[in-house]
């Protein structure tokens, strides 16, 4: 098996990377910087470009069968009105790019990921964290990734668009839960581990 591997320089595309390569699944990985990246696999192929760019997109793919974007609208820190350090069309830029390249390289299966809150969910986040997103800068990875959902989720492939809760570091074997329409109602945190442990 071999992923392309996008969003992989910071929080769960991290994981993911390393997730993917601990289970020994070749990986394409195209990141801005090698900063964060600093260890050598046998599984990993690492390319330098951005994800909202065609041709490096194209360049890095290689002959992945399967695309994960992770890839987010960033801030400076964790802080909620701290500063954009990219675009706010980021995440959605890039999913046009990814469908037309999965098209072109007959790569049917793509997973992008999301956030609870997203589309119909909004309404099932506290009314605190609604307020939240309103009135900080966390308004622009929710207004990205609905627009992002929409591409990716038209865009007749195979495709999964995965809404977590806040991810976070601390815990490590938390209960996954998986929810439909709100049904079980799930926590409001999760640890990227537990995640990824039952998603990969």
């Amino acid at each position: 098996m071999e992923i392309f591997l996008i969003g992989a320089n910071n929080g769960l595309g991290y994981e993911i990377l390393n997730e993917a390569l601990r289970n020994k699944i070749n990986v394409n990985c195209l990141v801005r910087s090698s900063k964060k990246i600093n260890f050598e696999s046998p599984y990993l192929k690492l390319f330098y470009g951005d994800a909202t760019n065609f041709n490096e997109l194209l360049n890095s793919i290689g002959t992945s069968s399967v695309i994960i974007s992770s890839i987010n609208v960033k801030r400076k820190n964790f802080f909620p009105w701290s500063k954009i350090s990219n675009s706010t069309s980021t995440i959605s830029d890039s999913s046009k790019l990814i469908v037309d390249i999965a098209k072109l390289k007959q790569i049917n299966r793509v997973i992008t990921i999301s956030a609870f809150g997203v589309g119909e969910t909004y309404k099932n986040i506290p009314k605190w964290f609604q307020l939240l997103i309103k009135y900080s800068n966390l308004k622009y990875p929710y207004k990205d990734h609905q627009v992002h959902e929409k591409i990716i989720s038209t865009s007749g492939l195979n495709w999964t668009i995965i809404r977590p809760v806040v991810l976070t570091n601390f815990k490590k074997n938390e209960k996954i839960k998986i929810t439909y329409k709100n049904h079980p109602k799930p926590n409001l945190i999760i640890s990227r581990k537990s995640f990824l442990c039952r998603f990969l």
